[in-house]
């Protein structure tokens, strides 16, 4: 139904999304949140819009996760 989200460059150097996502189910219900694997039948239709500088994620130990590091 809906999904958005950025692709930074993680600590690795790989291209790591993160995408929120709200799905449909087959009995009509929904659900939202973060987007870590799926399969798509029968099409995807994705629009990318390049950001004017590179975006880059970093671990944040404390936190316990990588958010992006706006002073990269």
């Amino acid at each position: 139904m809906s999904a958005i989200g950025d692709v930074a460059l993680g600590d690795d150097g790989k291209p790591s999304p993160h995408v929120h996502a709200v799905l449909g189910l087959s009995d009509g219900t929904t659900r939202g949140g973060h987007l870590l694997d799926g399969i798509v039948r029968p099409t995807l239709e994705i629009t990318l819009v390049e950001a004017p500088g590179h975006l880059r994620r970093s671990r944040r130990p404390e936190l316990g996760v990588a958010l992006i590091d706006l002073d990269a």
